[in-house]
């Protein structure tokens, strides 16, 4: 706030601050607040900017390992500086998918798009840390990322990094993304298709 005095703030844990430059610092000081107050290891902060609606810079923090997850929009993603990849699987029998749930999704869904995800031989992954499960989908560390419904503080981001680590994501409404939040798939390239399959199975849409 204090380097761009005229860029907007939107965040988790205050009301919006309105900018007049097009744009705008998405944050979340603590994604996983339920495992940080419980002392279980698995959390981040989260900083994401965005210009007219499409995020340019993302950068994903977990103290309790150190290591920084970053990029921006053409620049690659790295972590701590070491330059970082998606997932090349093909199969879901690879690796494991990371999923969420949030009391805006219906637990149903979840639980179809969790039972898909065995049914093919795959394994399904949750540390109630939505961005830094989106990190470890940036690095490889996971096949993707999965969820019905994110908030932009939580998911604009690790959808960079994914990007800009080659891989690919279901695009959001710039017009929208900030305010109301999206449908989150991302992943390696090769594992995308299967990914947004699952979801169209268990989302509905």
């Amino acid at each position: 706030a204090e380097a761009y005095p005229q860029d907007g703030i939107v965040g988790e844990e205050h009301a919006a601050v309105a900018g007049t430059t097009g744009h705008v610092w998405v944050i979340d000081p603590i994604d996983g607040t339920a495992n940080f107050v419980r002392g279980i290891p698995a959390w981040c902060v989260v900083i994401a900017c965005a210009s007219n609606g499409e995020t340019v810079v993302g950068v994903i923090h977990e103290p309790s390992t150190g290591e920084t997850f970053h990029g921006h929009r053409g620049g690659g993603a790295f972590v701590n500086g070491r330059p970082i990849t998606a997932s090349k699987a093909a199969s879901l029998t690879e690796g494991s998918v990371g999923t969420g749930l949030s009391n805006r999704a219906n637990t149903e869904h979840v639980a179809v798009l969790i039972r898909a995800i065995m049914a093919e031989g795959g394994v399904f992954y949750r540390n109630a840390s939505g961005a830094l499960m989106l990190a470890y989908a940036a690095s490889g560390r996971l096949l993707g990322y999965v969820e019905e419904h994110m908030n932009a503080w939580d998911c604009l981001a690790g959808m960079l990094l994914v990007e800009e680590a080659g891989g690919t994501v279901l695009t959001a409404d710039p017009a929208t993304v900030i305010g109301q939040g999206t449908k989150v798939i991302a992943g390696g390239k090769a594992i995308f298709p299967k990914l947004q399959a699952l979801c169209v199975e268990a989302f509905g849409r």
